[in-house]
């Protein structure tokens, strides 16, 4: 759901001028700079007669914020974290729907009542809020694909739910598809249809890889379905990469310090996260350079802080991975 279509508990953050995700006649989209009460950053949003709703949101809340919006119609949100800790209530607040944390993502169906979204204190924000409506949805979710009774039962009952029961790791084709999205160059027609294809790929990669983590054994997984164990040191390989971003290990270190071989680490964690290690690594050196930079940081210095000796070099890597130079962002 859109954020402009919401209005704050605690401030008038953002006008209540709803998009409707059924019924445009055309492609709609707004960007606005956001500079009120103690929040500060910007949104730009976009909805389509295919019913899809794109929302990016990078902003920064001196004393965190919580919207309520009221829903009028069932979709599906994919909704993605790039950095801070969103959270999802329903109830009037009182439960939690969802919690999702930087670099996770997941699939959750709200129906037509109240949610609250909060996020918190002085932590930078970024997110992409991708709605589908039920019907597109359902056109290419495969009958036997795991999500798909979840999400009937979700449609049936009329209740908010996560379809996944645990946040997925957001793999590191995904980013560049959203803002390839976002920064689309073509125009009405062909922008929608543009944005259509893209958020199918997504779809399509994200549906895949929800099977290989969870295990679904069907006949076109069993021969490349994980242990349990296995898929939990490819977590933990994870993890010690995030935290060793500037002084990585080797492949045959970090395997030996998982507790498997190298070949198996390069082949289950391409299974897992969708990409090597070092294009995992890559990854969150990104986005960790636009966090930097969205902080006020020049691209020089980013650069550096980075780990390249030549900011060319680093602007080349910058925009190969995102689709536009680190400029865009200082501007």
């Amino acid at each position: 759901m859109p954020l402009s279509a919401i209005t704050s508990t605690h401030s008038k953050l953002f006008n209540a001028c709803p998009f409707n995700i059924h019924g445009e006649e055309i492609l709609k989209q707004r960007k606005r700079e956001l500079s009120h009460q103690g929040h500060v950053g910007t949104m730009q949003e976009m909805h389509s007669p295919d019913g899809i709703a794109l929302g990016y949101y990078s902003l920064k809340s001196e004393k965190g914020g919580s919207i309520v919006f009221s829903n009028q119609q069932p979709f599906l949100q994919l909704s993605y974290t790039l950095s801070g800790n969103k959270s999802y209530h329903v109830d009037s607040g009182k439960t939690v729907l969802a919690s999702l944390s930087k670099q996770q993502y997941n699939y959750l169906f709200f129906p037509e009542q109240e949610i609250q979204l909060s996020w918190q204190p002085g932590e930078p924000l970024e997110i992409f809020e991708l709605g589908v409506s039920p019907d597109l949805l359902l056109n290419f979710l495969p009958e036997e694909h795991p999500l798909f009774a979840v999400f009937q039962k979700s449609i049936s009952d009329n209740t908010p739910v996560p379809l996944s029961k645990n946040n997925l790791p957001l793999q590191a084709n995904i980013s560049p598809i959203l803002f390839d999205m976002l920064n689309c160059p073509l125009d009405g027609r062909y922008k929608q249809l543009y944005v259509k294809a893209k958020t199918i790929e997504l779809l399509a990669i994200q549906l895949t890889h929800y099977e290989q983590v969870a295990g679904i054994q069907t006949k076109e997984l069993t021969s490349r379905t994980l242990k349990k164990e296995d898929i939990e040191r490819m977590y933990l390989a994870r993890d010690i990469i995030t935290q060793n971003i500037n002084s990585p290990c080797t492949l045959i270190d970090l395997s030996h310090r998982v507790g498997t071989n190298d070949a198996y680490l390069k082949s289950h964690f391409k299974q897992v996260f969708g990409t090597t290690v070092y294009g995992y690594l890559q990854n969150i050196k990104m986005v960790h350079a636009r966090e930097l930079m969205l902080e006020g940081k020049s691209v020089s210095e980013v650069a550096y802080l980075s780990g390249y000796k030549h900011t060319a070099h680093f602007t080349r890597a910058f925009k190969k991975h995102f689709g536009f130079s680190p400029g865009v962002i200082k501007k």
